[in-house]
C-alpha cells in the first residue's frame, strides 16, 4: 500500500509541483523581506506575508494530488482514493502555519514581553555592520563603522547605549532584532551594512523599534572614505531626529573635521588588533603608521598609548629595554592626545593609564573618574578604575565598581575578571564560582577563567582543593597547566624542584601569575626578585597579592623587605590621601605598619 501511494504522488506530479512551490515561495519571502522595510512597510506585513506562503503549500500539493492534468486541461480526477494520509499531512500544516503566526505575536506569549521592564525608551544598542564588500579582510573596517557610530552615539545626551563588547557578541549569528533586543535591554536597535571599494564607500543603515520589530527609519549613503566622520556625524543625527519623540528633543551632534583616509584606514586595523588582544606589535605599528599620516588626529593618539599599555601583558619575556620602550611610547602618545583633545574620555584613560604605571594611584583615580564624567558609557575606563582600587585594596569600592561595568557591558569579559580578584580577595566563594563560569562562557581561552579555582585555593593555602583545581586544568587544558605542575607542589613544600625546572616554569607561567606560589612558599626574596623582572604594571599588583592571601600573605607585610617594596610602589601615598585599607595604619607622618597584628583584618 505505501509503495502504491508514493507511486501515485509521483505519477500525479505531487512532488515535482511541490518543489517548485517551495522554490518560488522561498525566492518571494527572500525578496518582500528586503522590499518591504524599504517602503516602511510594517513589520505584521512581511509575518502575513510569510503565512499566506506558508498556508499556500499543502493547499497546492493538495490540489496536485486531487486534480489532474490532461491533454483536454485540468480535470478533476474521479479515481482519487487512499488520499487521506495526505489531507491529514495538509492540515496539519495548517495547523503549524497558523500556530507559528499567532505564538509571534506578543500579546499571544504567555509570560513573554517585547522588551524587559527595564529597558529605557531612550536606549539604544548598535549591531555590528555587515561587511558586504565581498572581501573578509575588510571586516576591520565595517567594525570600525559600527564601534565609530557607537561613540558618536554614546555622545548623546540622554541616549543610553549598549557597550560594543555586549553587542559584538551578536556578530554574523543573525537572528530577530527583537530577541536580540530583549537580551540587550534595550528599545531600539541599528543594524546595517557597508560597502567598501577603495575610496568610495556606501552604508546601509536602519533604526528598529524593538517592541514590534518595526522600521523606524532606513538609510543608504554614498560617500567618499575622507568624508567618514560626516557620514557617522549624519547617521547619528538621523536616528537622533528619528527618536525626538521619545528623547523630547532632537539631539546635536558635535561635527567633526575630515581625516585622512589613509591615516583613518591604519587607525581601523590598530583598533582592530588591540580590540582583539591579537599582534599588538603590529597594532602598534598601524596606530603609529596612522598619526604620522594625521598628526592631529587626537583618537588615534589615545588608542596607541592604550595599545602600549596592554602590550605588557602581552609580552613573552619582558626585559628592561622592552619595558622602558613600552612605558615612554604610552606617555608620549597620551601627552600628545592631551594637547589635541583633553576632554575625550579616550584622553582622561590614557592619562589614567600612565599615572598608575607611575605608581601615581590617586592620580590615575582621578583621570578614571573623569573619563567615566565624560562619557558614561565607556566600558573600559571602568575596567582600569575597578582595578585600581582593587591595587590599593578599596576591595567593596572595586567590587561596586565592577558589578557597575558588567551591568553595562555584561559580555565584557574582563569586568568579570574584576568580579574574580576582589572576590577572591574578600574570600567569598559563591562570587568567585559566579565569575569563572561567566569568563569561561564569555571568553573559553582566557586564562585567568581556567586559573581561577586554583589561584583562590593558592591564596588560601587550601592544598586540597588546590590539588582539585589543578587535576580540572590538567584534563580541560594541559598545555595551561604545564607551569603550575611544578609550581604547585613546590608551593606547598611537598618535594624538592630541579632550580632549573623551577626557573622555566616560572618563565613559562603568565605575566605576574607566579607571585601567588612565591607568597604560598613564603618566599620574600624570592618573591621580590620574580616582581623586579616584570614591569611596572603587574608591579601594581604586589600590594593586594599579598593582602588578599591569608594568612601567608598577609604575615609577609610585616617584614621589613616587604614594606620596602609596598613604598617603592607608592602605596602609602595614596593610602595618607584617601585612606587606609584594614589591617594597615601609619605610625607618623613618615612611617607606616601592615600585618595581621597592626590592626584586625576583615
Amino acid at each position: 500500500m505505501p509503495t502504491n501511494f508514493f507511486t501515485e504522488l509521483k505519477r500525479r506530479k505531487v512532488f515535482k509541483v511541490g518543489a517548485a512551490y517551495l522554490i518560488v515561495a522561498w525566492l518571494a519571502v527572500q525578496a518582500a523581506s528586503i522590499g518591504f522595510p524599504a517602503f516602511d512597510a510594517p513589520p505584521w506585513a512581511l509575518r502575513i506575508f510569510i503565512l499566506i506562503a506558508l498556508l499556500g503549500f499543502p493547499i497546492t500539493v493538495v490540489m496536485a494530488w486531487v486534480f489532474d492534468i490532461t491533454p483536454e486541461g485540468v480535470k478533476l480526477d474521479a479515481g482519487v482514493s487512499g488520499g487521506k494520509g495526505l489531507f491529514a499531512v495538509a492540515a496539519l500544516l495548517i495547523v503549524l502555519a497558523l500556530g507559528w503566526y499567532f505564538y509571534g505575536q506578543p500579546s499571544f506569549r504567555k509570560g513573554d514581553v517585547a522588551t524587559p521592564t527595564t529597558a529605557d525608551p531612550n536606549s539604544i544598542a548598535v549591531l555590528p555592520f555587515a561587511n558586504i564588500s565581498g572581501k573578509a579582510d575588510q571586516d576591520y573596517f565595517s567594525d570600525g563603522m559600527t564601534e565609530e557610530l557607537l561613540n558618536v552615539l554614546a555622545k548623546v545626551p540622554q541616549l543610553k547605549v549598549v557597550a560594543r563588547t555586549s553587542v559584538f557578541e551578536f556578530k554574523g549569528k543573525g537572528g530577530d532584532v527583537r530577541e536580540i533586543g530583549r537580551k540587550l535591554g534595550v528599545s531600539n536597535i541599528v543594524e546595517g551594512s557597508v560597502r567598501r571599494d577603495r575610496e568610495q564607500v556606501r552604508v546601509t543603515a536602519q533604526l528598529v523599534r524593538v517592541a514590534d520589530g518595526f522600521h523606524i527609519w532606513s538609510e543608504t549613503y554614498d560617500r567618499k572614505l575622507e568624508s567618514v566622520f560626516a557620514l557617522q556625524d549624519e547617521i547619528a543625527q538621523r536616528i537622533g531626529a528619528a527618536l525626538k519623540l521619545s528623547l523630547g528633543f532632537s539631539p546635536p551632534v558635535a561635527a567633526r573635521a575630515p581625516i585622512d583616509p589613509e591615516a583613518y584606514d591604519e587607525y581601523l586595523k590598530g583598533r582592530a588588533l588591540f580590540r582583539q588582544r591579537s599582534d599588538l606589535p603590529s597594532a602598534i605599528a598601524h596606530l603609529k603608521a596612522a598619526v604620522a599620516k594625521a598628526p592631529e588626529f587626537a583618537a588615534a593618539w589615545s588608542s596607541l598609548s592604550l595599545t602600549y599599555e596592554v602590550s605588557f601583558w602581552y609580552t613573552a619575556h619582558m626585559t628592561s629595554a622592552i619595558e622602558a620602550e613600552l612605558l615612554a611610547g604610552q606617555a608620549a602618545a597620551a601627552e600628545r592626545a592631551a594637547a589635541l583633545e583633553p576632554d575625550a574620555a579616550t584622553t582622561e584613560h590614557a592619562l589614567g593609564n600612565v599615572a598608575r604605571a607611575q605608581f601615581h594611584y590617586a592620580d590615575a583615580e582621578r583621570h578614571y573618574l573623569r573619563a567615566m564624567q565624560i562619557d558614561p558609557s565607556y566600558p573600559d575606563v571602568r575596567e582600569d578604575y575597578s582595578e585600581v582600587l582593587y591595587e590599593v585594596a578599596r576591595l567593596e569600592d572595586s567590587m561596586r565598581a565592577a558589578r557597575q561595568l558588567v551591568t553595562l557591558d555584561p559580555y565584557f569579559g574582563i569586568g568579570w575578571n574584576r568580579i574574580l580578584r576582589s572576590a577572591m580577595a574578600l574570600d567569598r566563594r559563591a562570587e568567585v564560582e559566579e565569575a569563572i563560569r561567566q569568563m569561561r562562557a564569555i571568553s573559553p581561552g582566557n586564562f585567568i577563567g581556567k586559573l581561577g579555582l586554583l589561584d583562590y585555593a593558592v591564596a588560601y593555602g587550601r592544598a586540597d582543593e588546590a590539588r582539585t583545581a589543578l587535576a580540572e586544568v590538567e584534563t580541560r587544558w594541559p598545555m595551561d597547566a604545564a607551569f603550575a605542575q611544578t609550581l604547585l607542589p613546590w608551593a606547598l613544600g611537598e618535594s624538592d624542584i630541579d632550580p632549573v625546572k623551577l626557573r622555566a616554569a616560572i618563565a613559562d607561567a603568565p605575566p605576574g601569575e607566579a607571585a601567588g606560589y612565591f607568597i604560598a612558599r613564603q618566599d620574600i626574596d624570592g618573591l621580590n626578585a620574580y616582581i623586579d623582572t616584570l614591569g611596572a604594571i603587574p608591579q601594581q599588583y604586589y600590594f593586594i597579592d599579598l593582602y588578599g592571601s591569608k594568612p601567608m600573605g598577609q604575615a609577609m607585610l610585616r617584614d621589613p623587605r616587604v614594606k620596602a617594596m609596598v613604598v617603592r610602589f607608592g602605596f602609602p601615598a595614596y593610602w595618607r590621601e584617601k585612606g587606609w585599607p584594614a589591617g594597615c595604619r601609619p605610625l607618623g607622618k613618615t612611617d607606616f605598619e601592615c600585618g595581621t597584628d597592626a590592626a584586625p583584618v576583615h
